[in-house]
């Protein structure tokens, strides 16, 4: 009985090192780069339309795939982890991409401006999503 309980804690202490190991040392070390992966160029207003057109379809062409998106920034806001995020498109549409940046936004854009972000592509909800976006 004692036997099995032990080797029950070791099976726990192992499960937790390999989940505190993934947590903390490989998923912070090993992210996506996606400036150097190649990427889909496509204008803001088109892909919002792909998108409320057909998701299905646009999901298979875009999603958590490196897109290079050129619009006119509608908006420059912060999300909750302090991130840059901007929305990019136009202010008539219903639909507009969102752009999570991982660097903040240089001085020089403001809303207004046309601005060139390669990033991934995970989804739609209301707008097109982009993570990790990178000024080009």
């Amino acid at each position: 009985m004692k036997k099995a309980i032990g080797l029950i804690l070791i099976f726990i202490v192992l499960l937790a090192s390999a989940g505190y190991y993934y947590v903390f040392v490989y998923a912070k070390n090993h992210h996506r780069d996606v400036q150097a992966e190649k990427s889909i160029v496509v204008v803001a207003d088109s892909l919002s339309a792909v998108f409320g057109e057909d998701e299905a379809k646009a999901n298979a062409a875009y999603l958590n795939k490196a897109i290079q998106v050129t619009g006119a920034i509608i908006n420059i806001d912060k999300n909750q982890a302090g991130q840059t995020t901007i929305l990019v498109g136009n202010k008539t549409a219903f639909s507009n991409v969102s752009i999570t940046l991982a660097m903040p936004l240089p001085s020089k854009y403001g809303v207004g401006s046309t601005i060139t972000v390669k990033g991934v592509c995970t989804g739609f909800l209301s707008d097109v999503v982009v993570t990790d976006g990178v000024v080009q």
